[in-house]
């Protein structure tokens, strides 16, 4: 008699269960690191300060100056 896991996979206790328990553990905690890095990625890039210097916002400026200008004359 077989007995059943919440996932559907059978339970033994034996060294083949033991080494798939293991196997799926470290599946499972490798998982969880991946999505730890990716959330700590984009807490990094939501918080991060962006700061541009004085010649960046004249660069800017100056884009958005000729963009308007290609607006207006068409």
């Amino acid at each position: 008699e077989v007995e059943l896991s919440s996932d559907g996979s059978a339970v033994n206790t034996g060294p083949k269960g033991v080494i798939n328990d293991w196997r799926r553990f470290k599946q499972l905690e490798t998982e969880q690191r991946q999505e730890q890095r990716r959330e700590m990625e984009r807490l990094i890039k939501k918080l991060s300060m962006t700061c541009r210097s004085h010649l960046d916002e004249e660069a800017e400026k100056h884009k958005q100056k000729e963009l308007q200008e290609k607006i207006n004359g068409k």
